[in-house]
């Protein structure tokens, strides 16, 4: 069994963890760069009296985060020698490290400290609207090929989930208009609910609930259906209330997470535009009255949210559910304790110091409209 335990993992982590509880809405505004620090911690453990769990070079990948005009991310330390620099199946960039064992028996442990320095930029989106938008026509038969065949996760070619979103998009051609139409329906036909194991789009289609990126799957089934170039894209949010401690898969996986949650969205592509980020879940607004909030309020958009990796092909949801019968089916555990910690920088200082200042002169202003209030309180 193949088996890229840290990039599933959190993938795991994004389907359980987000949104099973209300976060608050961290909504930045006139914010050039921000920098943070994500510590992650990951034990292997063997409880298993006959077991040797004999680790493969997967169970060794760790995925590197994404730099790009959004973000730099950078790898700053690791617990252990890395052995090389590789790419997985999905094109996303990752590093096989070097531990102390190849395998371990009853009652040993083995584990690795990661720690990522991850800047955030400023992000803004173009102006898109329906007149605007480009029809199926224009996309190319490059993108179709690339990212609208089916695959054993996006079944495209499925004839319930093509017929549904045949009858959703109706004669419609105008491209952002089919995509409204999409999330307005996932919007009133699928609740949101999170489980153990990651859903197939027809799974969310038929029981009708899903979480983030069981729905953004049902979407970008949708879209690949109907000729509209589509994949999956996973990332972490900074949040700074949250925490929680979380026991999954019969007591076989154990998460703490602090300030840190993982999500998922889709990526679809647009014309002009080309691809557009739609969140489904982690969105202020109601999707069902404002469909395109799910493109202009998405979590990449509005929060402290750092691109992590694509997923474009492969079936993550087998392979999860492969992993989580391995794991119980020998005493096999996994620990895992993530933080996210935000860096003040010089700027940062700069504006705590100009809204001091300010308070104690009687009258607080919204700092990015400070340079023209000067001079105007009483």
């Amino acid at each position: 069994m193949t088996r890229m335990v840290i990039g599933y993992l959190l993938i795991l982590i994004l389907l359980i963890a987000l949104l099973t509880a209300s976060f608050p809405h961290l909504i930045h505004k006139g914010i050039y760069e921000k920098i943070f620090i994500l510590k992650s911690e990951v034990v292997y453990e063997n409880r298993d009296e006959q077991a040797i769990w004999n680790f493969t070079e997967n169970d060794k990948a760790i995925s590197l985060f994404m730099n790009n005009s959004w973000q730099t991310v950078n790898l700053i330390s690791v617990s252990h020698p890395i052995e090389k620099i590789d790419h997985d199946s999905n094109g996303n960039k990752i590093a096989i490290i070097n531990f102390t064992k190849t395998s371990i028996g009853l009652g040993e442990r083995v584990g690795y400290n990661l720690t990522f320095r991850l800047t955030f930029k400023q992000r803004f989106l173009p102006e898109i609207s329906e007149d605007k938008s480009g029809v199926l026509d224009e996309i190319s038969e490059d993108l179709r090929k690339t990212y609208c065949e089916p695959t054993d996760l996006w079944q495209s070619n499925n004839p319930v989930l093509k017929e549904k979103a045949l009858e959703i998009s109706g004669n419609e051609i105008n491209v952002l208009s089919i995509l409204k139409k999409f999330i307005k329906w996932i919007k009133l036909n699928i609740e949101y609910k999170s489980s153990e194991i990651p859903r197939y789009p027809n799974e969310t289609l038929y029981e009708r609930v899903g979480d983030c990126d069981d729905q953004a799957n049902l979407l970008i089934t949708f879209c690949r259906s109907i000729g509209i170039p589509a994949y999956l894209q996973v990332g972490c949010i900074y949040i700074p209330q949250y925490g929680r401690n979380l026991t999954y898969w019969s007591g076989h996986l154990m998460i703490r997470q602090n300030r840190v949650g993982w999500h998922g969205w889709a990526m679809v592509y647009v014309p002009p535009w080309g691809w557009l980020p739609v969140d489904l879940t982690y969105v202020s607004g109601d999707l069902s009255v404002k469909p395109l909030n799910a493109v202009k309020e998405a979590a990449l958009i509005k929060h402290y949210t750092f691109q992590y990796m694509n997923v474009t092909g492969g079936n993550y949801v087998a392979e999860t559910r492969e992993f989580k019968e391995f794991l119980e089916k020998y005493e096999f555990y996994i620990y895992e304790d993530e933080e996210i910690n935000e860096i003040m920088t010089e700027e940062d200082v700069e504006r705590r110091r100009i809204i001091i200042l300010i308070t104690y002169a009687g009258c607080i202003f919204d700092l990015d409209d400070l340079s023209q209030k000067i001079n105007v309180c009483e």
